[in-house]
């Protein structure tokens, strides 16, 4: 009776596994029919949170199938969608990543701080008719910048930086600044911390000139300082 039973219990136990084996089988078969038709669709999810701000990269992001039903329709679901793309708000783990939580790098839409280049600053100059190019500069534009300074002995003309990206004219970002601004205003330009001092002290103890380059003159000049005498023949 007992080893009946025990034939019993063994049979019962190779009928469950070959059961959910059969199961398991079909489930991934179907699986397959299902993504072959095309109802399953990549999707990126975050994988840590993601800061505001933050440059989203291939570590912070996964990419995973799900039935086309369940997914959002602005979710994002290729690499090149997401990786190398800014965060406008936090990302939480688990969370899908959807178009409009992220924004392009050098976006002038996003603000000026998309714009500024990775080792760059950003710093504003006050420019006139007559030192600002008569209010003829543009987003985007490649400058150089004249310093000239009276050290107490005598005045001196330097070209402090030279082939410079202006970001901003007065408030204005991008390609499409107002061409109705006033020839008075600012400046934004994008510098390095040494250009940025250099620029900050000749502003304060003197006057600055900008400079307009042409879009293919890239080459930078070795030019010494000017002092009055230079001027005298």
């Amino acid at each position: 009776m007992k080893g009946r039973l025990n034939i019993i219990l063994i049979l019962a136990v190779i009928f469950g596994l070959v059961a959910a084996y059969g199961t398991h089988k079909y489930i991934k078969n179907l699986e397959k029919t299902y993504k072959a038709s095309g109802n399953y669709v990549p999707v990126a999810v975050a994988k840590v949170k993601i800061p505001a701000r933050q440059v989203i990269t291939n570590q912070m992001v996964s990419f995973i199938e799900i039935p086309s039903n369940y997914v959002n329709p602005t979710a994002l679901g290729k690499p090149g969608d997401v990786v190398g793309k800014i965060a406008r708000s936090d990302i939480y783990p688990g969370e899908h990543i959807i178009r409009n939580k992220i924004a392009n790098p050098n976006d002038p839409a996003e603000g000026l701080a998309m714009v500024i280049d990775p080792g760059q600053r950003a710093l504003t100059i006050a420019v006139n008719e007559v030192t600002g190019v008569a209010g003829l500069l543009k987003p985007g534009d490649r400058v150089d910048i004249l310093g000239t300074v009276n050290t107490g002995k005598e005045t001196i003309t330097s070209t402090l930086v030279q082939n410079i990206k202006i970001l901003a004219v007065n408030k204005s970002l991008g390609s499409q600044a107002d061409s109705k601004q006033p020839n008075t205003g600012t400046l934004t330009v994008s510098v390095n911390p040494y250009e940025a001092q250099h620029l900050t002290l000749a502003s304060e103890k003197g006057t600055l000139r900008v400079l307009l380059r042409g879009p293919a003159d890239e080459a930078k000049a070795s030019i010494p300082s000017t002092s009055v005498n230079h001027l005298i023949r």
